[in-house]
């Protein structure tokens, strides 16, 4: 009787315990970070909302040197990948082709829904490719949570007669830079990996530069 009574007690207090761990992060609010990351083939900016261990919404903008640009929105529910979107260019036999995909899947990470496009032609996608598109928007939540975790922030502004503006104020700001002093020459849009504080901003290296370009803002493709 004793045996019973006591594995009663072990099952209800970890039953306990699990329903506590759930509940606590439950109450435990999103956390956003804006990240960037100097890859191989460009700049890479990212938006990422997640809780501990648990995405919920990533976008992401992309300036590649060769490949054109893209952007992209991936959205989980209960820490499963439910949705992604991406739209923007493609390179298909040497030339620039626009591009939309849109996914979406079940709770058991089956895909329920597909809509790939190049230019005006709508293109099936495989399994193995639906996998790998899956996996992929998998990994880069876990690499964006690893670039946040080493603070690879960036601010991004406007260049003008030596002085930087912000894009979230209106007032230069004095810029001190590493290694990359001799490169902040021309005007226009500037980001920057780097920290920023009321009057000062420490620059690392810089992320992207162009004569015009407006301010980034996290690109919205999933509706809600």
């Amino acid at each position: 009787m004793n045996r019973i009574t006591l594995s009663l007690a072990v099952a209800f207090l970890l039953t306990g315990c699990a329903a506590s761990d759930m509940a606590e992060n439950a109450v435990i609010a999103p956390k956003t970070v804006t990240v960037a990351q100097a890859a191989a083939d460009g700049p890479h900016f990212y938006w990422y909302t997640f809780r501990p261990n648990q995405p919920i919404t990533l976008n992401e903008r992309v300036f590649t040197l060769n490949q054109g640009q893209y952007q992209a929105s991936y959205r989980w529910r209960s820490g499963k990948l439910f949705e992604l979107s991406q739209q923007g260019q493609q390179r298909i036999d040497g030339s620039l082709t626009p591009f939309q995909l849109q996914l979406r899947f079940d709770s058991d990470g089956l895909a329920v829904f597909q809509r790939y496009q190049q230019g005006q032609t709508i293109v099936p996608l495989t399994n193995v490719e639906i996998a790998k598109l899956r996996q992929q928007a998998v990994g880069l939540a876990m690499k964006v949570e690893q670039l946040s975790h080493r603070q690879q922030t960036w601010v991004q502004g406007h260049w003008q007669q030596q002085q930087f503006i912000p894009c979230q104020q209106q007032r230069a700001v004095e810029v001190v830079v590493e290694s990359t002093a001799e490169k902040l020459s021309g005007q226009g849009y500037m980001a920057v990996s780097g920290q920023l504080n009321e009057q000062q901003l420490k620059v690392d290296d810089i992320l992207l530069q162009r004569p015009q370009q407006q301010c980034l803002v996290a690109p919205n493709l999933l509706k809600k």
